[in-house]
């Protein structure tokens, strides 16, 4: 069968499907509202956030192997149901346990959903690997453009409760739906007149390494850590980006909610962006490209106070953190091999995981500890991306 023209609507139905799974991304604009009504401290509620995250990257491993045996489609209608009953169920809480259950079922299926979508689809797309993991990882990260100002619109005219239930029911028909339509990709799927190219910044699919070859190669762990630092340092930004602009500009939670959206703008549009131009030039000099501007921008967002000045800054912060998100997977193929992609994704995912425990929750600490000042915080993550650098010069040293 002849996938060449298909191919376009699967990666369009996994898009809208992550835009779903880009609640969490979306948490903060719930976050002020649920502290105002069950008066919870910020520290506490900001977990949710870490539980979402760092959930997240468990199931994927297993979501991917479970794609060796089941269609993906059927993966991502089960990460969809997980997704809306624990957003659903959000709407019920009454105490910090039960907002941690929640959060954890939906991390569940973000996991699940966002396996199943990019470790298939982008099979169908070897010639713009970069590309078409940038589109997948850019539905996640575009979330919050659309579910951020309907929240708040929800939210302030129905509380957030009622939200909370609303956007569960939607995401239950969106995701489950759409899963429906994305076949599986062939094993070894080529479109017409395309020949594998042997670049150095593209895949060599004659080397497939499984999940244990993969673990013994010392360039997992220096991946690993690339993924680890460019996300524990856009998560501090990320989790924190409503309660951040609040605190800085003295502005209501709707007017941050709008912020949240710009950023989530930035971080989808990262996505796309950097994993294009990393077809074209490359994945290593942009991860150091990266990796400047994210800690530069960090140094900066020290000194402004002024929506005008952080709002571009935040964004730049964004901007590269989605641009770590998105190359993610192009990566994992480029360096082990598509064959396995499933199995090995959902373990370099974990590092996202790991990112989101220390990210947000290093961000509140140090907030509270400076009583309601980021400044630390965003000096910490600018001395993390200095230490990227190295990372990213020493991945491109072994790849050469």
């Amino acid at each position: 069968m002849n996938y060449d023209s298909q191919r376009w609507f699967f990666l369009f139905a996994g898009m809208v499907i992550n835009i779903c799974a880009g609640f969490g991304y979306a948490w903060s604009v719930f976050q002020k509202p649920l502290i105002d009504l069950l008066n919870w401290p910020v520290a506490d509620v900001s977990m949710a956030f870490t539980f979402m995250m760092g959930m997240s990257a468990l199931p994927q491993a297993l979501a991917g192997k479970a794609q060796e045996y089941i269609a993906p489609k059927q993966v991502i209608l089960f990460g969809g149901g997980l997704l809306s009953v624990g957003v659903i169920g959000m709407g019920y809480i009454q105490s910090l346990s039960q907002l941690y259950i929640g959060s954890t079922v939906i991390g569940l299926g973000i996991g699940v959903v966002y396996s199943g979508t990019v470790s298939n689809i982008v099979k169908f797309f070897p010639d713009k690997r970069g590309m078409a993991s940038g589109v997948l990882a850019a539905g996640m990260g575009a979330g919050p453009i659309v579910l951020a100002p309907l929240a708040s619109f929800i939210i302030l005219n129905y509380g957030v409760m009622a939200t909370l239930k609303t956007l569960g029911i939607v995401f239950l028909v969106v995701t489950c739906g759409l899963s429906q339509l994305i076949k599986t990709a062939p094993s070894n799927y080529l479109p017409v007149g395309y020949m594998i190219a042997t670049e150095g910044h593209q895949a060599n699919d004659s080397v497939n390494k499984n999940w244990q070859a993969m673990l013994q190669d010392l360039m997992f762990y220096i991946l690993a850590g690339i993924f680890i630092i460019g996300g524990t340092s856009g998560m501090m930004i990320m989790g924190h980006a409503s309660p951040i602009a609040q605190d800085t500009l003295k502005i209501s939670p709707q007017a941050a909610s709008v912020i949240v959206g710009f950023l989530a703008l930035a971080n989808a549009t990262g996505r796309v962006f950097w994993g294009w131009l990393s077809d074209k030039t490359g994945r290593y000099p942009i991860l150091l490209a990266m990796y400047v501007m994210g800690g530069l921008s960090m140094l900066v967002l020290t000194k402004v106070n002024t929506y005008y000045t952080l709002v571009p800054v935040m964004m730049a912060v964004a901007l590269c953190y989605g641009g770590f998100m998105g190359m993610m997977a192009s990566l994992t193929a480029d360096t082990f091999g598509s064959k396995y992609l499933g199995v090995n994704f959902g373990i370099m995912f974990l590092t996202i995981g790991i990112a989101a425990f220390i990210g947000p929750r290093l961000a509140a600490i140090v907030r509270e500890t400076n009583n309601g000042d980021y400044s630390q915080a965003f000096l910490i993550a600018a001395a993390l991306n200095l230490v990227g650098i190295v990372f990213a010069l020493l991945a491109m040293y072994r790849k050469r």
